[in-house]
C-alpha cells in the first residue's frame, strides 16, 4: 500500500471512530430518550413496590419518558433481580433492591447466584426503616424478656413469623433465638399481612415486621410492639425499648431499600440516574408520601451508597454463616 492510501485509510478509520464516540456521547447526552423499567423483585404490593411507584412516577415527569415498575417475585427475590443482573448495561433497566434481594440471598446460596457487588451498579439509597418484634394484643406476652422465658419454658412450641425465608426479619428473629439459646420455629409467609393476621388470630406467637407493614396494626391495638432494632428508640415508637435495651445489641439492623442497575453502566448514566433520584427523594411532598409508609426518605452519591452496600454485603454473609441458614 502506497503512503497516500495508507493516509485515507487512517483518515476513514478515525472518522468511523469519531462517529462511534459521537454517537456515544449523543446516547449519553440524551439518557433516557425511551421508557425505563424499575424491577421490584416482589409482587405488586407491600413497601418496596409503594416505594418503587411513588418513584417511578416522579421520574416519568423529570424524564418526560415513562418509568414502568415491573414486578417479578419468586424465590425471595432471586428471580426479579437475576433478571436485573442479565440486562444490558445501559440504565434502561434498573432495581430497587433492599437487603435481602443485594446481601442476604446471595449469602445463603451456595454457589452464590450472582454478586450483589460485582454484578450490579449502586445509583442512590432511598429508604430506611427498622424492624418491630411485635406480639398480639391479647398476647400474656408484654416483654421481649416474657417472649424468650416462655420460650425456654416450653422448647419448640413457641413460633415466629416472618414475610419470607432469608429475609431480613426472618435473620432478626433467628438470631434472636440464638442468642437467647431458646428453641422459636420459624413459620415464613408470603409477605407481611397474612403472617399479621395469623398473629392476631394467634396462629403463631410472635412476628419480626417492618415498621411500615405494622404501624396501621398497632395504632388500632391489634398487636403490641415489645422491642425494635434500631440504634435509638424510634420516634413512631417512643415508648418501645431497643433490642440493645433489652440485652441483644447484635440485634441492630436497619433496613434499607435502594435503586441499582446491571453492571458497568456508563458513569454518565449513572451520574443521570443519581441526579435524578436525588431530586425525587428531596421533594417535600415525595418525602411526604414516603414518611406515611413509617419508613425514612433518603438519598446519598453511587460513591456513599456503594460504600453502605459493600458494607451490607459483608455483615449480612457473615450473620448468614454464623446463623446457618441456608437456601431452602
Amino acid at each position: 500500500m502506497n503512503m497516500t492510501l495508507m493516509r485515507h485509510s487512517m483518515v476513514r478509520g478515525l472518522g468511523a471512530l469519531m462517529m462511534v464516540v459521537s454517537a456515544g456521547l449523543a446516547m449519553a447526552g440524551t439518557f433516557p430518550d425511551r421508557p425505563v423499567r424499575l424491577v421490584v423483585a416482589g409482587p405488586p404490593s407491600g413497601g418496596t413496590d409503594f416505594l418503587a411507584r411513588v418513584l417511578a412516577e416522579r421520574l416519568t415527569v423529570i424524564w418526560k419518558q415513562p418509568v414502568v415498575v415491573e414486578n417479578r417475585a419468586g424465590a425471595s427475590g432471586l428471580i426479579g433481580t437475576k433478571y436485573v443482573q442479565t440486562a444490558p448495561a445501559d440504565g434502561y433497566t434498573l432495581i430497587l433492591g433492599h437487603a435481602a434481594t443485594h446481601a442476604i440471598v446471595p449469602a445463603m446460596h451456595h454457589p452464590s447466584p450472582y454478586d450483589p457487588i460485582n454484578d450490579f451498579t449502586p445509583i442512590s439509597l432511598v429508604a430506611t426503616a427498622p424492624e418491630v418484634l411485635v406480639v398480639a394484643e391479647n398476647s400474656p406476652i408484654k416483654s421481649l424478656r416474657e417472649l424468650l422465658a416462655a420460650a425456654k419454658a416450653r422448647p419448640g412450641t413457641m413460633t415466629y413469623g416472618s414475610p419470607g425465608i432469608g429475609l431480613p426479619q426472618h435473620l432478626l428473629g433467628y438470631r434472636m433465638a440464638q442468642l437467647a439459646g431458646v428453641d422459636m420455629r420459624h413459620v415464613p409467609y408470603r409477605g407481611s399481612n397474612p403472617a399479621l393476621t395469623d398473629l392476631i388470630g394467634g396462629q403463631i406467637s410472635a412476628m419480626v415486621v417492618t415498621t411500615g407493614a405494622v404501624m396501621p396494626f398497632i395504632k388500632d391495638g391489634r398487636v403490641r410492639p415489645i422491642a425494635v432494632n434500631s440504634a435509638q428508640r424510634s420516634p413512631l415508637l417512643p415508648d418501645v425499648p431497643t433490642f440493645g435495651e433489652q440485652g441483644m445489641p447484635e440485634l441492630q439492623q436497619l433496613g434499607w431499600f435502594g435503586v441499582f442497575a446491571p453492571a458497568k453502566v456508563p458513569p454518565e448514566v449513572v451520574s443521570t440516574l443519581n441526579s435524578a433520584i436525588v431530586k425525587v427523594m428531596s421533594a417535600p411532598d415525595v418525602r411526604a408520601r414516603i414518611a406515611a409508609l413509617y419508613v425514612d426518605p433518603v438519598s446519598d452519591t453511587p460513591e456513599e451508597f456503594a460504600a453502605f452496600h459493600r458494607e451490607e454485603v459483608r455483615k449480612w454473609a457473615q450473620i448468614v454463616k454464623q446463623s446457618g441458614v441456608r437456601a431452602e
